[in-house]
Formats: C-alpha cells, structure tokens, sequence
C-alpha cells in the first residue's frame, strides 16, 4: 500500500506551509530520509525527507502552494501502484497543534478551578451540520476566529464569514474542509435576528502613513507577517515584566580562552553565548516554574528544559533550538548551535533545528547593544535578553579596577511568575557565570 506524504508538522504553532520546490519528480525512485522538497514556513525554509523508501508515484501539491498541516501533498510505493487524488485538507492529528501540555513530559498545575466546558458537535444530518455554521450569538474567541490561513482565504474569496462558521479541526479552528463544505452548500444560512447587542470596542487603528520623499512599499514576507502575529500575540495579553542584573564576566572568560586552547585541535570553539545558555539551563533547573506555559486554567510545568537561541538571518529573526540542554556539555551546545545557525543563516534548515523551545535566548551584545528587553514568545513564560561585555572601573578589594561586566535581563509572564522570583532566577544564572566550573560538574 502506498504511503501517504503529508505537509509535516515544524513547529509547535506551525499550521500551514507551502512547497517552495520538489527535489524530486514523479517517478523518481527515494530513500527513506532523503529530502525530496524544500517546505517554506512562517519562519523558515526547511528540507522534507520522505517518510518511507519507494517510489514518487504523484506529486499532489505542486510549488508554489499552501496547504495545511497534514494534508497529503504525495504517494510513495512501489512502482505502477494506483493512488488517489489525495485529500488536500488537513488530517485532524497531523495538523493539531501540540498544546503546551504535550511539550516532553510536562504536569500541568492548577491555577484555578474555572473551565470552559466543550460545546458538543451538532447531529450529522442537521443544517448546522452541513453548513458547519456556529449559533449567531455565539461571542467570537479573544483573539479573532481560529482558522488556518487556507481556510481564510477561501472564506474571503466566497464572502463567508467566518465568526458564524464552526471549526471541526482540534480546539475549534476552522479548517478547508469546514469553508469548502459551507461553499458547497452554496454559503451560510440566512443569520436569525437577534435582540441588538452592544457595539463591539472599535480597534485602535493604525496611524496614517504619509510617505517622505522617494519612498517605496516592501510587502511582509511570510516570516516577517508571521513575527507580527507572534510578537503582538505576546506583547498584548501577555503581563510582561522584566528584572535586569549586572554579572562579573572575567572567571567566564579565563575559562573560556582555557577550554578553547585545549579544544582547538578538535575544532570546537565555546562562544560567550554557549555559556550563557548553558547557565540558563542549569538555573532553569532549580527555577521549574519559569520553565512552564500558562495555559488558560493551568500552568504546565514542562518536563524538559529546551532552550531556544535567537539568530538573525537575512530573512529575519530564527529561533533555533536544543533539546534537553541542561544536560549537554558545553563542547555538545557549542556544536549544535554552530551547526543549527549556520543552516538556519543559510536557509537550509531541519525540522529538528526548530521548534518545542520552552525558554529562548537572545543576545545582541555582539551588536555593540549594553542591555535591552525582549518579547517573549508564547507560549514561553520567559526570555533572557542578553547585553555585550564592557569594561568599566569596578570596585574591587577597596580598590579601583577595571571590570569586565555584562548586563542580562529575564523578560517574564507574571501570570506565571513574579519579581521575587525571577530576581532569583536571573541571580542564579548570574551565579554560575560568576563560577563558571559549576557549569563543568
């Protein structure tokens, strides 16, 4: 029997993605794990492998195209085997998106005793069935209407609107197949009329723009729309807060000029970010509830420590991730990120090189930058922001030195966390860059 390609999963918000080219043509003969088409996502551009070794049999979605996640966009068997035309929309499973609870072996806390309870799915043979219309008076979600941008475009296209259609896919979202039946039955039913409702809080638009001189437009690209959507998600219902301390970096890089030298002839080369991250870790350790996602009703406490590094690329800012790193060595973190962000500068990344982070670093000290604050990205509870190193006169033994100071900075969720806590947090981290051979043990 043939196996079924479907669009994969990259990302734990990941929903869509669009083939940017095939590798391979139909009738080509594949290995399982070899690359046969370049995936475009709302962050990057990744190789797909196939999923199974055989051959090509049909490409169903050609370049060019967006699709949802889990929707079939090939057939790989053997050769002269009949397949079908593929379903084109997105398989419930496949195109879930992992809620927090499912990032590595995660308990979820409590936070209080509300929930919402679920609204059953009407009869297969009602008129709600078939339209997949949601009751008029149904309040739309905070947020906007969960769909995926398929389905929002082939809403647009018909002039559905979609605060009156119900989603079939997990959690509620409108998927294609829930627009393209409603288009089928030929739109939405007549709405019933209602007692008037209270005039919706009109949306603080945008400033008028009014161009100076020779300007020109540059249309979002799909990462730099996709950073839009994330960042203001974040910066506006997320209660960020943010705890700032200054750290003693001159144990840090004795250590690091040490571990270089004798590192050389292996070729590994610890930045002052491998060791950054690796305190971040290790502080997460003792500071689990940092390491967690609010999630409604719930905090889940995650049950691996994945710490994502912030890359600036052509395109825009990648996050790249590592796994379980607080138990990697500093030598393992330097080559995993080295490699990671050299494909994600490059282009060329994998699915493992992104996604499932549960806290993120990012650095500009390299940019001359002494300190500055960052977003969190959801639904992490924090972000370490982290400055360059200065020499400044110090205080040290009732004497003037020179010092060599770094400013960090935890941007936190304080529906999460609060100020004693993260000033805790950012403390310990302070502490093992200050005695860097606890790093080591």
């Amino acid at each position: 029997m043939a196996t079924e390609v479907k669009m994969p999963k990259l990302g734990i918000d990941m929903v869509d993605g669009l083939i940017s080219r095939w590798l391979k043509e139909e009738g080509d003969t594949v290995e399982a794990n070899e690359a046969i088409a370049e995936v475009e996502t709302d962050k990057s551009t990744v190789e797909m492998e196939a999923p199974a070794a055989g051959v090509l049999l049909k490409i169903v979605v050609p370049p060019d195209e967006l699709v949802d996640v889990g929707a079939v966009i090939a057939y790989i068997g053997e050769e002269g085997e009949a397949v079908g035309d593929g379903d084109r929309s997105a398989d419930d499973s496949a195109a879930a998106a992992p809620s927090v609870e499912e990032a590595g072996d995660a308990e979820a806390a409590p936070a209080d005793d509300s929930a919402t309870e679920k609204q059953r799915p009407a009869p297969p043979d009602s008129d709600e069935s078939k339209a997949r219309a949601a009751p008029s008076g149904e309040p739309t979600p905070p947020g906007g209407v969960k769909a995926s941008p398929v389905a929002r475009r082939i809403a647009a296209e018909n002039d559905i609107d979609l605060s009156r259609v119900e989603g079939s896919g997990p959690g509620g979202r409108i998927v294609i197949r829930d627009v393209e039946q409603i288009v089928e039955a030929g739109g939405l039913p007549a709405e019933e009329k209602s007692a008037p409702q209270a005039a919706p809080v009109a949306a603080v638009a945008a400033p008028a723009v009014h161009p100076q001189g020779e300007s020109s437009e540059v249309p979002l690209s799909r990462m730099r729309k996709r950073i839009t959507e994330v960042l203001t998600a974040s910066k506006a219902p997320v209660p960020h807060f943010y705890v700032t301390v200054d750290v003693d970096m001159g144990k840090a890089m004795t250590l690091r000029q040490q571990m270089n030298e004798s590192l050389a002839e292996e070729g590994i080369k610890i930045s002052f970010n491998d060791l950054v991250v690796k305190a971040t870790a290790l502080a997460l350790t003792r500071f689990p509830n940092i390491n967690s996602s609010f999630a409604g009703d719930k905090i889940v406490m995650h049950g691996d420590i994945n710490v994502g590094i912030a890359v600036s690329t052509e395109a825009g800012l990648l996050t790249i991730a590592t796994r379980q790193t607080d138990k990697m060595s500093l030598s393992e973190l330097s080559q995993v990120t080295r490699e990671r962000a050299d494909r994600a500068r490059e282009g060329k990344m994998k699915a493992d090189d992104m996604g499932d982070t549960t806290f993120t670093v990012s650095n500009l000290g390299m940019f001359g930058v002494d300190s500055f604050v960052a977003i969190i990205t959801p639904p992490e509870a924090g972000i370490l922001a982290v400055g360059g190193i200065r020499q400044e006169p110090v205080v040290a033994a009732s004497e003037i030195v020179v010092g060599s100071r770094m400013r960090i900075t935890i941007s936190a969720d304080h529906r999460v966390t609060d100020g004693v806590e993260a000033a805790e947090f950012v403390n310990e981290v302070k502490r093992l860059l200050e005695n860097p051979l606890r790093m080591m043990v």
